[in-house]
């Protein structure tokens, strides 16, 4: 029989660069996050400059020049070293999503340090900050987007192929696939690639047409049924096909045997089969919310940074005009929400699927 069982990415240790490409998004990540931080810091004491005196502000708008590519350089290394080194970290998409929003709304928050500068200004070195800012805020969403849409790449993938980590699971870890078994979408326990031949012969719950997951008892976890199944001890046909020649352990409860379903490589390809179901049916699902709500969804979106803006006049005492954003971005602020739904979706589904073995 062969072994056709995949090996999870733990299994695999590639070793080809040694650490050179940790330590590459090492420099990158805390690189990214100085070149970050200092063009910040450079671009708002530039438009503070500016704001104050304005014979200066073409001139500070000119010298802002410098330091725009730190304001689109920095976010794409804090970017790329993140998800090398921390990859499939639940906090690492949030963090970045959150970083690269603070970039992009500046103009809601940046006039609480800086009241003179404005960002509906005829000064232009105010005014070209603002406009580094807003770039460089959009690069940073781009790739946290793209950060979190690989992310769930990879999650839903890894879910399809391996299901519960092999780790977690205790009966039939060391059982290889049958060659004679196809692998049967929503099937019984005896439709799936761990239905062995010799089992299946004299298996009750097969010739019942039943499955293990129901009846609690299987033959991975039952040794009564390995044991029928290897005896020369004859079964009457009409004990096999209703059900009475399936072995009943008394030993344990209802709730232990259910334990043992769990932790089974049996039940965990029946769980695959459910996640596989449950992930198209999230994609269309989300998909229709955008395609009916997209317009409703934009005005929540344009109402909330309309809101947002109101509130910091309000904190400023009026001193700040309200802010509001562009159709496109607005579109892409919808989008990125319906990912970010989406994303949370997937991490639900896997823990009521994976975790709660519902």
């Amino acid at each position: 029989m062969k072994n056709n069982r995949q090996k999870e990415p733990a299994d695999f240790t590639p070793d080809v660069l040694g650490e050179l490409p940790m330590t590459i998004a090492k420099y990158a990540l805390w690189g990214g996050v100085a070149v970050l931080a200092l063009s910040l810091l450079a671009i708002i004491f530039l438009m503070n400059v500016a704001a104050g005196d304005a014979a200066k502000a073409a001139q500070v708008a000119t010298n802002m020049g410098m330091f725009e590519k730190g304001i689109i350089l920095g976010p794409i290394l804090i970017a790329l070293g993140s998800a090398w080194l921390f990859w499939e970290e639940e906090m690492m998409v949030g963090i970045n999503v959150i970083m690269a929003l603070l970039v992009f709304f500046a103009p809601v928050w940046l006039p609480l340090i800086l009241q003179n500068a404005q960002p509906e200004t005829s000064n232009p070195g105010v005014t070209k900050g603002y406009e580094i800012l807003a770039v460089g805020g959009q690069i940073y969403v781009g790739f946290a987007i793209a950060i979190l849409v690989g992310d769930i790449v990879t999650r839903v993938r890894k879910r399809m192929v391996y299901g519960t980590k092999a780790a977690l699971l205790k009966y039939g870890t060391n059982i290889k696939e049958e060659s004679d078994r196809k692998n049967v979408f929503m099937g019984k326990c005896w439709q799936l690639p761990f239905c062995r031949k010799f089992v299946r012969e004299k298996c009750p719950i097969y010739h019942a047409q039943r499955t293990c997951w129901r009846e609690l008892v299987g033959c991975m976890c039952e040794e009564a049924v390995i044991s029928a199944a290897m005896s020369d001890k004859p079964v009457s046909k009409e004990a096999l096909l209703n059900g009475s020649a399936i072995p009943r352990n008394n030993k344990l409860t209802d709730g232990q045997k259910r334990q043992r379903c769990h932790n089974c490589v049996i039940y965990n390809e029946h769980q695959k089969h459910k996640y596989k179901l449950a992930m198209p049916l999230a994609m269309i699902f989300y998909g229709i919310v955008f395609l009916l709500f997209r317009e409703s969804l934009g005005g929540w979106v344009s109402g909330m940074m309309t809101g947002a803006s109101k509130k910091v006049n309000q904190i400023t005492v009026g001193t700040v005009k309200e802010i509001g954003a562009g159709e496109y971005f607005n579109q892409f602020l919808t989008v990125a929400i319906i990912l970010v739904a989406f994303a949370y979706t997937v991490k639900l589904i896997e823990h009521a699927i994976f975790k709660l073995k519902i």
